[in-house]
């Protein structure tokens, strides 16, 4: 029997500063096979089945957050016994008495005293294109779902900082993420603040993109599943490409935009597709138009967004 209490693993186990889980051996600071504290017993089960296998295996365990350098963690048990896990760009290989000390740690790790991404983005009745909140020790900040896409990319930029600064202005609307020396950030409007601390600063990043992935999966059951599903996912995409074609109509410089925006539009309203990926390609196609396309056209193409994206 194992001694959860005394336990010590070979292949370290440790739950960092942000709540991610770090797995590694002979590798430091963010050099490590890294998930989520959610996920820590899913990855007990694959290395449970692993040890539990006598002949030659592969499995592939495709990660349910963007925690870490890659998103998929790689078993495979030789034919000698030993196993290899790869993720994040590590590798370890590992006997079956590892694998099964390392199971049982992941399956017995402490609470961690951090707020889940839901307490600090949630889903609001979508109003004039405002559809998330961010909110946190008792201040809330509502924000449209572009904005949740651009605010997700500068939280992440800001991480790996000292000091950030930045605003994203969008027409009448600003959002300013600011990250101070003291590693404490803020993100701000013009009137409404709220403070996140480097604990809880991961959880906002994966609640803005799980917030926007649930107002796109919204939108796609809005479409339903009936014969004029797919008629009603075309009449969306035509309309971006009618009102895209007619913003630039007089403006060369802006045409080569034209055909990126509505191959995105496609992934992300298509059938089919994977809801992390039309999340991702949503995130992916707003820094498009934020760093691409003449600021003068920001507001107009992403008011469209939120009338085509955001359903009603």
């Amino acid at each position: 029997m194992f001694d959860h209490a005394s336990m010590v693993v070979d292949v370290y186990v440790k739950i960092r500063s942000d709540g991610a889980i770090g797995i590694g051996r002979g590798t430091e600071g963010a050099n490590e096979i890294t998930i989520g504290y959610g996920e820590a017993h899913m990855i007990a089960a694959a290395l449970d089945k692993l040890a539990q296998t006598a002949r030659s295996y592969k499995q592939a365990y495709k990660k349910t957050t963007n925690i870490g350098k890659g998103n998929r963690i790689d078993f495979e048990r030789a034919e000698d016994g030993s196993i290899l896990i790869a993720g994040d760009g590590q590798k370890y290989i590992c006997s079956e008495r590892e694998i099964r000390e390392l199971s049982e740690a992941l399956k017995h790790l402490p609470p961690v005293e951090v707020a889940p991404p839901s307490d600090y983005v949630n889903k609001t009745k979508p109003n004039q294109g405002i559809c998330l909140v961010v909110q946190n020790g008792g201040n809330s900040l509502p924000i449209m779902l572009h904005e949740a896409a651009l605010l997700k990319t500068a939280v992440e930029s800001s991480i790996d900082s000292r000091f950030y600064q930045e605003q994203i202005r969008i027409g009448s609307r600003t959002l300013g993420v600011q990250r101070s020396s003291d590693i404490k950030w803020r993100v701000l409007s013009s009137d409404k603040e709220v403070k996140f601390t480097a604990f809880e600063i991961e959880a906002l990043v994966q609640g803005l993109h799980n917030g926007i992935l649930d107002v796109l999966m919204d939108l796609v059951k809005s479409f339903g599943n009936d014969s004029l599903a797919n008629i009603r996912v075309k009449s969306h995409i035509q309309r971006v490409e009618r009102e895209v074609a007619k913003l630039f109509e007089e403006d060369k410089s802006g045409r080569g935009i034209i055909k990126p925006i509505l191959k995105s539009t496609k992934k992300i309203l298509g059938t089919g597709e994977d809801a992390d990926a039309r999340t991702l390609e949503f995130i992916e196609l707003c820094k498009s138009v934020h760093s691409e396309v003449n600021p003068k056209y920001h507001e107009t193409i992403f008011t469209l967004f939120s009338s085509v994206f955001v359903p009603e």
